[in-house]
């Protein structure tokens, strides 16, 4: 086992969480309020949830359309979507859960 398996997933966390971090300090500069980074590591796994299941669910997708949609039964739509838009909808959950802000 090579270390890649646990240094890419945290690396791109990483990279994500201080891209959500530059955008909140360009926040602060604007006046409005600043979201902890517990949130924004929230939001960059959320993020990387979304991309990868929606990204690998539409190359399948395209993929399984591109090879005769109907000719092909080895894969359906209905497999790619019960593959892919549960862990798309949980990230776009984490994501819209981590970014909300509370009305005073």
């Amino acid at each position: 086992m090579t270390l890649g398996f646990i240094i890419v997933p945290i690396s791109a966390i990483a990279l994500l969480w201080a891209l959500l971090n530059w955008r909140e300090k360009r926040r602060v500069e604007k006046g409005l309020e600043r979201h902890s980074g517990l949130r924004l590591v929230f939001a960059a796994a959320a993020l990387l949830t979304m991309l990868f299941s929606g990204g690998c669910g539409s190359i399948f997708l395209i993929s399984w359309v591109a090879d005769g949609a109907r000719g092909n039964d080895y894969v359906s739509w209905q497999a790619i979507a019960v593959l892919s838009l549960p862990p798309l909808l949980i990230g776009s959950l984490i994501w819209w859960l981590a970014m909300r802000r509370k009305t005073g």
